[in-house]
């Protein structure tokens, strides 16, 4: 195995990884909200932010390893070296719009970064680097899958 097809599994297990707690974390959270209100009468008033603050961590970081849409009327018609300009034709346009979510992210922190959580107290920066570190993580998947995932073969 190279030392790319390393990194990318180790990168996906990773990403996986996090996410999974992400959710983990959003799913207990829910469930002692629900139990707060209904059960002991009281509410946690910091939860709501905190589930929307890991729901959108969740969302970007899962979003990275995802298997995405894309429409292969295309590929079966094009020999194994188009399927590879194909693919590095698609990854450069999703890098693209990675790099725009990117500098969207980093820019909307800096503009609002310094606002705070109101039940959380915490700088709402937390919630623009999402958009940083899931951008960035997303963009290493898809290079690191040029570089180890083989054409798809050919449809029928």
């Amino acid at each position: 195995m190279t030392q790319i097809a390393r990194l990318d599994r180790l990168l996906r297990r990773a990403v996986n990884g996090a996410a999974a707690l992400l959710l983990l974390a959003v799913v207990l959270l829910g469930i002692a909200q629900v139990v707060s209100r209904y059960l002991l009468g009281t509410s946690l008033i910091w939860s709501e932010e905190l589930i929307r603050l890991l729901y959108v961590w969740m969302i970007l970081v899962a979003a990275a390893n995802a298997d995405h849409m894309r429409i292969t009327l295309v590929d079966g018609r094009l020999g194994p070296r188009g399927q590879g300009v194909l693919t590095a034709l698609r990854t450069a346009v999703v890098l693209a719009l990675l790099a725009l979510l990117i500098w969207g992210a980093w820019q909307l922190d800096a503009s609002f970064g310094r606002d705070r959580y109101v039940a959380l107290g915490i700088s709402k920066s937390w919630y623009w680097m999402a958009g940083v570190v899931g951008g960035l993580l997303w963009a290493g998947t898809q290079i690191s899958a040029l570089f180890t995932s083989p054409t798809p073969p050919e449809t029928q």
